[in-house]
């Protein structure tokens, strides 16, 4: 069953998982919706604005599909961060991203962040930490498990799993959501990404807290309730 990555109808927008989603990179890349001199222009601006903006690889996705017996496959093409930033300043440039994201947990609790002030989505936000994009030529699972020791200062216990995917028409981002069992909770301060950490309960998430947490609290709970035993085993 295939999808449109901007309009997934409702029953769509979540994939539960039972294996990693194949990545498929097609050979032509990205092509803007808009004119490139105004994603340019944009791009510069918001530069100026907030200075810790880079444009490093990403992935636009083409297309979801379905992939039977719990699998996925997304098909994406290569392009830049700044053709998702220019949409902060108006610009539709057609672009859909794809994300990575965990509900890290430790004796039955998860890590959540407050998104920093000067973050590009979701500023001053609770989310489930770690998150980030899938950088093209890593493998979205050691990528997580990265995002949890450079942003959260953690390591993890096991390997990243891959539980869902879905889609987040806030930021128009398909996210893949893993389970990531943590070695302890954060003893040192989050990077410039979050203002704090803390451990909760996911029937004590604080607010205010983005829309992409909120569609994880599904996943999460799945992922809290079958995994709370098992962690300081």
């Amino acid at each position: 069953m295939s999808e449109n990555p901007h309009h997934a109808n409702g029953p769509q927008r979540l994939i539960w998982l039972r294996r990693p989603p194949r990545i498929i990179v097609g050979s032509d890349p990205f092509v803007a919706a808009c004119e490139t001199h105004r994603v340019d222009d944009a791009w510069r601006e918001l530069c100026q604005r907030n200075p810790k903006l880079s444009d490093g690889p990403v992935f636009h996705v083409v297309g979801v599909h379905r992939d039977g017996h719990g699998g996925a496959t997304i098909h994406v093409a290569r392009t830049t961060y700044r053709m998702n930033a220019v949409r902060l300043a108006g610009i539709e440039s057609g672009f859909v991203g794809l994300g990575t994201r965990a509900v890290a947990h430790w004796n039955g609790k998860c890590l959540v962040g407050l998104r920093a002030a000067n973050c590009a989505s979701y500023p001053n936000q609770w989310e489930f930490a770690p998150a980030g994009s899938v950088e093209p030529d890593e493998d979205a699972a050691l990528g997580i498990e990265r995002e949890l020791l450079e942003e959260c200062g953690v390591q993890a216990k096991s390997r990243a799993i891959a539980h869902a995917l879905f889609f987040d028409p806030v930021v128009a981002t398909w996210e893949i959501a893993h389970e990531l069992a943590m070695m302890q909770p954060p003893d040192a301060p989050p990077n410039w990404e979050y203002q704090k950490l803390d451990m909760v309960s996911v029937a004590d998430m604080p607010e205010p807290m983005s829309a992409c947490t909120r569609q994880m609290l599904e996943i999460a709970r799945r992922i809290v309730g079958n995994s709370a035993a098992h962690d300081t085993q």
